[in-house]
Parts: C-alpha cells; sequence; structure tokens
C-alpha cells in the first residue's frame, strides 16, 4: 500500500565543537553544516506495514489527547499529555494502566507544573518552573515516591539526560534566561551555555517540546530556527540546515516590533520545526507551515541506508493519522500516537482486520509503523 508522509529531514554533514571548558559560553558554528534547499527535495509515496497496536487503557483519571510525549523503560511506558499537561501515566508494554506517578495541582504530594521529564530504569526525573527558577525532581519508579530534589539557577522548558550532565532549554526570552541552552552537572553547576539570547523584549517565553531522544542519540529543535542540533555528553552540533527560502524566519526577527513582526510573518507565511525523530536507518522530522488562518502539516522519512531523502504534504485522513509521532525504535518501527476513532474510521485504508480492545472514545493507540521500501 502506498500513502504519503509529510515533512522534511536535511542530511548534512557534522560540526565538531570543542570540548566546554567549565562555565564556558560557547559559540555553535555553521560553516560546514549542509543546507538542504527544502523545495528540491523530492516527492514520493511508499509502503507501510503497521506491525504493532497498543490501546492506551482509559480510566477515570486519566483521558489523553493525541499530543503525547511517550517515554520508555525496559518494564513501562511513560505518557505525558502536551495538550492537557496535568500528570505523568504509567502505563505496562501492554498498554495497561498501571498508575500516575505525579499529579499538577495543590496538595503536598502535588507539583505546581510539569515542563518535561526524563526516565531511567529506577526513576523519573522531572522538571518543574517554580517561578524565578526550575527544579529537578526525583521520582523512584518501584514506590513512586519523591526522593530527591536539584534546585537549578536556570529556567528551564525543556530538558534531556546525557550521562553526567543535564541540557536544560530556556527559551527565547532574555529576562528569563542569557542563553537558551545550558549545560548542567548533576550537582546543578551551570558547565557550559549555548545559543546566546538577543532578544530582550517582554514577549512571553515560547514553551515547547525541545528534545527528542531516540536509540541513544539526542537532538533538539526550536520552532524559530530552521537548524535541528545534535548534543551528545561533549558537544552541541549544528548538523542539519534546512532552507526554506523566502519562507525561512529572518535571522533578525527578534529585533524588530514582535506585534509588527508577527503580523506580516503571518501574512506571508512561515515554516516551524516541530519534531526530529532518529533510529538506526531511519529518521523523520515533521514541520507544520502556517499562514493566516491556515496551517499545513510536512513530514520526511529519510533512509539512512540508501541515502534517500523524500518529503510528502499531510493530505486527507493521514493529516489527522500520522500527525503525532512519539519516535522511533531500535528496528526502525515509527512509533504514532492516533486516536481510536481514526483507527476505527480507517480500517481499511490502515489494512488492519482485528481492532479488538479499541473503543471508540478511549485513549489513544500507540501504532508502530515500518517503512517497506
Amino acid at each position: 500500500m502506498k500513502i504519503k508522509l509529510f515533512g522534511i529531514f536535511a542530511l548534512v554533514l557534522i560540526v565538531h565543537a570543542c570540548e566546554e571548558p567549565v562555565k564556558s559560553n560557547i559559540d555553535i558554528a555553521d560553516v560546514e553544516s549542509h543546507t538542504l534547499i527544502f523545495d528540491k527535495i523530492r516527492t514520493d509515496s511508499f509502503s507501510f506495514e503497521i506491525y504493532k497496536l497498543i490501546p492506551l487503557e482509559t480510566t477515570q483519571n486519566n483521558f489523553l489527547s493525541d499530543n503525547l510525549t511517550v517515554k520508555v523503560s525496559s518494564d513501562f511506558i511513560f505518557v505525558f499529555d502536551e495538550q492537557i499537561r496535568d500528570a505523568i501515566h504509567k502505563f505496562d508494554h501492554n498498554g495497561r494502566y498501571v498508575s500516575q506517578i505525579i499529579n499538577v495541582g495543590e496538595g503536598p504530594e502535588n507539583v505546581n507544573n510539569v515542563s518535561d521529564f526524563v526516565v531511567s530504569e529506577k526513576k523519573i526525573e522531572i522538571l518543574i518552573g517554580k517561578g524565578a527558577y526550575s527544579e529537578i525532581a526525583y521520582y523512584s519508579i518501584d514506590d513512586e515516591k519523591l526522593t530527591n530534589k536539584l534546585k537549578l539557577d536556570i529556567i528551564g522548558f525543556s530538558f534531556e539526560k546525557i550521562g553526567n550532565a543535564y541540557y536544560i532549554y530556556s527559551s527565547y526570552n532574555y529576562p528569563y534566561a542569557e542563553f537558551r541552552v545550558s549545560k548542567v552537572d548533576l550537582q546543578g553547576n551551570i558547565l557550559a551555555n549555548y545559543l546566546k539570547n538577543d532578544y530582550s523584549g517582554t514577549m512571553l517565553p515560547v514553551v515547547e517540546r525541545n528534545f527528542f531522544t531516540n536509540c541513544g542519540r539526542t537532538f533538539l529543535i526550536e520552532s524559530f530556527g530552521n537548524k535541528i542540533y545534535e548534543l551528545t555528553e561533549q558537544h552541541v552540533k549544528s548538523k542539519y540546515i534546512i532552507d526554506f527560502g523566502r519562507k525561512n524566519i529572518p535571522e533578525n526577527f527578534f529585533d524588530n516590533d514582535l506585534m509588527i513582526a508577527f503580523e506580516k510573518l503571518n501574512i506571508e507565511g512561515f515554516y516551524s520545526i516541530i519534531n526530529h525523530f532518529e533510529g538506526s536507518n531511519m529518521a523523520l522530522t515533521t514541520l507544520v507551515f502556517q499562514q493566516e488562518n491556515n496551517s499545513q502539516l510536512y513530514q520526511i522519512i529519510f533512509n539512512k541506508e540508501k541515502q534517500e531523502i523524500v518529503k510528502n504534504k499531510l493530505e486527507g485522513p493521514w493529516e489527522e493519522i500520522l500527525k503525532h509521532p512519539v519516535g522511533i525504535t531500535d528496528s526502525d518501527q515509527i512509533i504514532f500516537s492516533v486516536s481510536p476513532q481514526l483507527l476505527l474510521e480507517n480500517a481499511g485504508l490502515l489494512n488492519l482486520n482485528a481492532l479488538s480492545g479499541i473503543e471508540d472514545d478511549g485513549n489513544p493507540v500507540l501504532v508502530y509503523m515500518k517503512i517497506l521500501n
């Protein structure tokens, strides 16, 4: 079966940054990065096969939207609803609901918000905003109890742990952070800063998911930028640059009056990168083109083994079915979060015969797809 995926992925050369000295501020050079022209990416379709469906069990207290952050340990699936943002839920690998790790609300066992989280085999680490600063709260996965807290000297809205360091993303707004990215050790000491904030106005910080980790590799995206960075314990590399031509967001965008700049940008239209997932042989990047009251999703599949890149605009039922990728497995199966109603309505299109256990009004289903050509 041929379907059309959407989007963009850029294959480029790696920029090598020097290892950071303690408390250094580092500029990320782009001179070695290969720029991919979006309009020149080949448009194509391809075959796929659905390998597995995991319906996430619905209870009275865990109703979820389709826009999920999903992270997996050897025993559990952890789910954070990016739209509702009220809790982190724990499921087993069959989708059966286990418990709620943390809840947003009043009370000694709750937190005032959840910005992001990372998972290991024994604990879950949660980034929490505290107004003038952020902190990381540590919870045991086994007994689900708070074991420790780490206060940070910066405000963060997204983070990732790589080896013995955290990377904290602090958004574009200078009053909140002088740098958009900081590298912090496990005691909270700032080791290095990246991507200096030049904007000093009063715009509220942009809150989004910035870090995407799959198969041991971590990537950073920014909705107002056309670059994808790869992060390791030693480096931050400007790895992919996507040239959207006249639809690029201007580099001096934040130097202008933002009300006027946003109005002009909205009229002319612009592209934003939403996510980037990368496995051993496949990669997927999703973007959105926005213009006035309309938007259009694109994605690209990159076959690293064949060195092939194809893009497609998401149209028809695929616009909703493939709207929310959540990861890529070690065997290059792409995972999507899909509403059960969409699966039931498009069972023939998806070549699905048996959909037992999927309720029309239930929680999303994790759909594992393999690209065949």
